[in-house]
């Protein structure tokens, strides 16, 4: 019967029924009352039919008054048995014996039956371990925080089953330091997983590289390896560079199983690059996964190095000569005064001749590689360069293929009056060469700017754009122009003839470089133009930097960058990527669409935002895997134009402190039970764990029964109202 009365009675009555509510149902009783009996005279016999409404209304209000009986009381329980398991990434090492240590710790804990788990790192966590992968062990820390979590409580016994491997400074001077140690709320013991041995393992232990390095400026990599436990004497240690083969070297250990190796790279373009140095498998190392270590390193331009080289001086030459000199962020090798071949035929000794010899084979075969811009003023090749000029100018070709920068200027000995037509260089050209005739044009004329032009990074001497318009009609006249057969598929001309359909300034991507031609030789002249309005020499300098910016193609100078605060973070650490978007004028692109992703060892993050009023768009990127991430975005306007792409990297790193020492410290284990009065287990041992018998807590109970769902009032209420109204048919009313 006592479910029908909904549960044991006893205990406090307490309404938990809404206020509101209850009052509502009682003025509806009260109302249907009223409604009732209204009309009718009061008689004697009614009386059963008023009384038994009454009553079925009152458990109506009953019901919504929703009663409860709550009864409370105190007992006395046993003391809790509480298992600590170690979770931190020394547990995933494989036993001999088979599977890893957090696999047989989970098994023996749960031999131990009804006991409260935490699973644990640097700090305490509820639940059984689900993988190893907390950080490093603290055993001081994990214990004070058992010990406040269960203060004032007497425990059964606390059991910790560990490997023993404790980074938080429980040993001084080799021995244990108790005042790190809390007084614990039940008796230890301590399950060791793991034997006191060496572990096979073979580990990149440490990889020694500066974040960044100075392009074409060798550095040097170190990486340390070791081996335990396994019959190795040497060792292959491989360097890739962006996943790409950069280095590879033996490395002989030595009696204590350690050994480096020291690579020397000479990077050949800047940018970010991820370089990580590995060591095979070998069969039964325990721990594969630190086999491997990244770096990210940025490589910078110390300084662009550039060689000019001139057929003679001018004063073209010199301000061009001047300018780059007094940059100093330009490395520059020039000549402009130079000794012929018809000089070495003259008789005459090389003591009797001032000028030195030009060292054109070593220039452009041995060393051309090493500069970041070649520019060749007004020069004439063939009093030089003799029988090797297929060669040598075969070597310029190439050097613009594969990433470097050619600008030619004009003059009477540039273009085709320096017979470059049809030879390798003509090649990497914006401009056609191999006019038939006439070559060049002496009358004097103003350069106009062109649609691209105004658009382009390289003629952008003002923001605004009719600012800019209006600075290169006002500046100076040219004195000439070597002619040419017009642009050439996929270069932008930039200024022209205004009467002749004429390439002035054009440029061009070739392969992995960039070149420039200026059919005129009088760009000085453009420093005048300004100083002659009192604005000084602005123009030329903005132009060249522009020109020279733009010819070198950094990295941070293109449409769509990536910032990345730092190449190499911890794990865990924010990091903040920046996409920069601008226009070819450099100007910052507002709305701007980017979408990209973050690949790393913890798979594809998505990025995907618009860009401010300053153009960029920031984003919070994981490093949470230790590895190489690579960043890639792309920007387009709302319209779809695409803007430019744009990678980088970075790598999470750092030297694993919880499988730098793999092998179990049963040592540390059983001084720790020594020094708390505890119990050590050797491993494949099992004991029943220290009990306090004494140890007990205090459980409160609360009971609550829920009259109001008690099937008994609906179905009193409803026999209630039934009844009442058999009675009124039966006396005629309605």
């Amino acid at each position: 019967m006592t479910w029908l009365l909904g549960g044991a009675w006893g205990g406090k009555l307490v309404f938990t029924g809404d206020g509101l509510a209850i009052g509502l149902a009682v003025l509806a009783s009260v109302a249907t009352l009223g409604l009732a009996f209204r009309p009718a005279p009061v008689e004697r016999r009614r009386a059963p039919e008023w009384v038994l409404l009454a009553a079925a209304l009152g458990l109506i209000v009953w019901m919504v008054s929703r009663p409860v009986l709550v009864a409370e009381g105190e007992r006395a329980e046993e003391g809790r048995l509480v298992v600590l398991v170690d979770a931190s990434r020394s547990m995933g090492v494989a036993e001999p014996e088979g599977g890893t240590r957090l696999a047989v710790a989970t098994a023996l804990a749960s031999r131990l039956g009804t006991a409260d788990i935490y699973h644990f790192g640097g700090d305490l966590r509820s639940g059984q371990p689900l993988a190893a992968e907390l950080g490093a062990t603290n055993f001081p820390a994990v214990l004070q925080a058992l010990a406040r979590r269960y203060a004032g409580e007497r425990l059964a016994g606390v059991v910790l089953v560990t490997d023993g491997i404790d980074r938080g400074g429980l040993v001084r001077d080799g021995k244990i330091d108790a005042s790190l140690l809390p007084d614990l709320p039940g008796p230890l013991t301590i399950y060791q997983v793991g034997r006191d041995r060496d572990v096979p393992d073979l580990a990149v232990t440490d990889f020694r590289a500066g974040s960044f390095a100075f392009l074409r400026a060798p550095f040097t990599l170190a990486v340390d390896v070791a081996a335990t436990g396994l019959a190795v004497e040497n060792v292959a240690v491989s360097l890739t560079r962006n996943g790409q083969p950069a280095g590879a070297k033996s490395v002989r250990l030595g009696a204590d199983g350690k050994g480096s190796a020291t690579f020397t790279l000479t990077p050949d373009s800047p940018g970010r690059y991820i370089y990580e140095a590995s060591v095979a498998v070998p069969e039964g190392d325990a721990v594969p996964t630190n086999n491997a270590m990244s770096r990210a390193i940025r490589v910078v331009r110390d300084r662009v190095r550039v060689l000019q080289v001139c057929g003679s001086p001018s004063m073209d030459q010199k301000f061009l000569r001047l300018f780059l000199k007094e940059d100093p962020g330009v490395d520059l090798v020039s000549f402009f005064i130079l000794r012929t071949l018809e000089d070495f035929g003259s008789g005459y000794r090389g003591s009797e001749l001032s000028l030195i010899e030009f060292p054109y084979r070593r220039l452009f075969a041995d060393d051309l590689a090493t500069f970041d811009l070649v520019i060749l003023q007004n020069f004439d090749y063939q009093p030089y360069f003799e029988h090797d000029a297929p060669t040598l100018l075969a070597n310029l070709g190439e050097y613009v293929e594969r990433g470097g920068a050619l600008a030619m200027i004009g003059g009477d000995r540039s273009f085709d009056l320096g017979a470059y037509g049809g030879t390798p260089v003509a090649g990497v050209l914006p401009v056609k060469l191999g006019l038939e005739g006439e070559a060049s044009d002496a009358a004097r004329f103003r350069p106009a700017l062109t649609g691209a032009g105004a658009r382009h990074p390289v003629t952008r001497l003002a923001a605004d754009p009719a600012e800019n318009a209006a600075l290169w009609s006002g500046l100076g006249d040219m004195d000439g122009l070597n002619l040419n057969d017009g642009a050439v598929p996929g270069a932008a001309v930039l200024l022209e003839h205004p009467a002749r359909d004429t390439p002035v300034l054009a440029v061009r991507q070739v392969g992995k470089g960039r070149t420039l031609s200026l059919a005129v030789d009088s760009s000085w002249r453009w420093a005048f133009g300004e100083a002659g309005k009192g604005g000084g020499n602005q123009a030329y300098l903005r132009f060249w930097k522009n020109a020279m910016r733009w010819l070198v193609g950094d990295p941070d100078d293109q449409a769509v960058t990536i910032d990345v605060a730092r190449e190499n973070v911890e794990p865990g650490e924010k990091l903040r990527v920046t996409v920069r978007v601008r226009d070819a004028g450099f100007a910052p692109v507002v709305g701007a669409n980017v979408v990209g992703a973050v690949d790393g060892p913890e798979g594809q993050v998505p990025l995907s935002g618009p860009t401010g009023a300053d153009g960029l768009a920031s984003f919070e990127v994981p490093t949470v895997e230790r590895g190489a991430h690579r960043v890639k975005v792309s920007a387009q306007l709302a319209d779809g134009k695409d803007l430019g792409q744009a990678e980088s990297v970075y790598a999470v790193v750092t030297r694993d402190a919880e499988l730098d020492r793999i092998d179990s410290d049963g040592q540390l284990l059983r001084a720790l039970a020594e020094a708390t009065g505890g119990r050590h287990v050797e491993p494949g041992s099992f004991a029943e764990p220290l009990r306090d018998p004494a140890a007990s807590r205090v459980v409160r109970d609360r009971e609550e029964t829920a009259l109001w769902a008690a099937p008994l009032w609906p179905l009193l209420a409803g026999a209630f109202a039934t009844a009442s109204w058999v009675i009124r048919r039966r006396l005629g009313r309605r």
